[in-house]
């Protein structure tokens, strides 16, 4: 991990980590060993481009999550750290044509799933929440550019009861518009904003779609 330039949370390790595809079990209230999680992934983000307009534009695709070993064998001490070690996302626009989100390859996109405190938690299994800051690039043909965002996007899932918490339902935190930049002149104004996201963390997908 050491040759991204900008870590947005804690390597973890990807050597001799298995792949975990379609038929993989997932359990209820139980730390899993590491693995890594290959996902479907679905989406629903929200374009604003000045001058231009606003945009709601429906994505699909996958993610790869590396998962690291368990702080506590047992649930409720229970930590794990993650990254997204691939994503890759295609929606379509009758405006913008078809976008593709993919992972910025300078940033390391990090998180982790841990019990949230509560002073007024009761007996039993109590649910996680899951947290990832992600880099990405958007690829947007139509308009002759390629952007990403420079300030991490931060996607949530709360209520989480088994890890990968796959079916799960997230949002995209987001105060009220993260600007987006183009790769040939970073430093300029941004081109676009994302103003919202929203997403479903699908189930385990058969291995031959990666291959």
């Amino acid at each position: 991990m050491s040759e991204k330039k900008t870590l947005l949370g804690r390597p973890v390790e990807t050597e001799g980590v298995p792949n975990l595809y379609e038929g993989s079990p997932v359990v209820k209230w139980k730390a899993p060993e590491p693995g890594i999680d290959n996902l479907g992934l679905h989406s629903w983000d929200t374009f604003a481009i000045p001058g231009v307009g606003e945009f709601d534009v429906e994505f699909d695709g996958y993610v790869r999550v590396v998962r690291s070993p368990a702080t506590d064998e047992e649930w409720a001490g229970a930590e794990v750290y993650t990254n997204l070690i691939e994503m890759h996302m295609t929606g379509a626009s009758e405006e913008l044509g078809t976008i593709t989100v993919t992972l910025n390859p300078e940033y390391l996109s990090a998180g982790q799933i841990r019990t949230p405190f509560d002073p007024y938690a009761g007996e039993g299994p109590a649910a996680k929440a899951c947290r990832m800051a992600v880099g990405c690039m958007f690829d947007i043909p139509k308009l002759g550019t390629r952007l990403f965002n420079r300030e991490p996007v931060i996607l949530t899932i709360d209520d989480v009861r088994s890890i990968p918490p796959a079916g799960a339902p997230g949002k995209g935190q987001i105060y009220r518009m993260l600007p987006l930049y183009d790769v040939r002149t970073p430093w300029d104004e941004p081109t676009a904003y994302l103003t919202s996201l929203k997403f479903n963390m699908g189930g385990y997908l058969p291995a031959e779609r990666f291959q």
